[in-house]
């Protein structure tokens, strides 16, 4: 009898240990089912750690028509544009094989003669990164070249229009005309020295001084500042009109 009580004894502590053991422990099939159950929340309530591509505005297409302009000379590598005037045409510059101003008396299409092109010298690179940019026209009496840089010698004009559009094949340059006058035939590049800064200081120095013409914000020029000077003749030989304008926007463009 004490042998039977002892054996159920036994073996109720072995049914109560393994009861108790098991209690507390999640199954392999809970887990997993748990485990799903934590992603596919994670995944409705958007908390990814992925982060979403951005995307770029496309660029707008350059009104210019570059390439076809390369059909007729290589040399073309900018464009421009003054509005209310009749300037708009594309800017060259010679290469080695040919003279520094082989555009005064060349023409897009090779002839020989005026009116020529607007061009810039080789003294000045092609990214309008120089501190001054000189660009020459012819002022011919038919309106082409650089003839209506005179407008702004009339106050009211100049006061009107303060933009110049420079076009490169993948680039809309913008510049603010800051002034207008008659200055000498004198080589700016080569009086004064644009390769360091204290040079173009002096240069800049020297437009706050000038005595005639007409001046917009010119006191603001620093020597961060990118300029252009459009140069054209005057009715007398020793006298240029300039119109100069500093760099005040870039824009990406594609090449059509």
């Amino acid at each position: 009898m004490q042998m039977k009580l002892k054996r159920y004894l036994i073996y109720f502590l072995s049914i109560l240990i393994l009861v108790l053991s098991s209690c507390g422990k999640k199954s392999v099939t809970e887990e997993t089912s748990e485990t799903e159950k934590d992603t596919t929340e994670i995944i409705t309530t958007g908390q990814t750690t992925t982060e979403e591509p951005t995307t770029e505005e496309p660029k707008e297409e350059n009104p210019i028509d570059f390439k076809s302009y390369w059909e007729i000379d290589k040399n073309v590598y900018a464009y421009i544009e003054i509005p209310e005037t009749r300037i708009a045409e594309p800017i060259l510059q010679s290469d080695d094989e040919q003279p520094e101003d082989y555009y005064l008396e060349h023409n897009l299409d090779g002839s020989t003669g005026y009116p020529g092109c607007i061009y810039t010298q080789r003294l000045n690179s092609k990214d309008f990164n120089d501190y001054n940019t000189i660009i020459y026209g012819h002022n011919m009496k038919n309106g082409d070249g650089f003839r209506d840089l005179h407008m702004f010698s009339d106050k009211e004009f100049f006061d009107n229009n303060k933009y110049v559009y420079i076009y490169t094949p993948d680039e809309l340059l913008t510049y603010e005309i800051f002034a207008a006058y008659e200055f000498t035939d004198d080589h700016i590049l080569y009086a004064y020295d644009f390769s360091t800064k204290k040079g173009y200081q002096e240069y800049i120095d020297m437009l706050k001084n000038y005595g005639s013409g007409y001046f917009r914000d010119v006191e603001k020029l620093t020597t961060d500042d990118r300029i252009i000077t459009l140069s054209t003749c005057t009715s007398i030989d020793i006298k240029r009109y300039l119109v100069q304008a500093k760099l005040v926007d870039k824009k990406e463009l594609l090449l059509r």
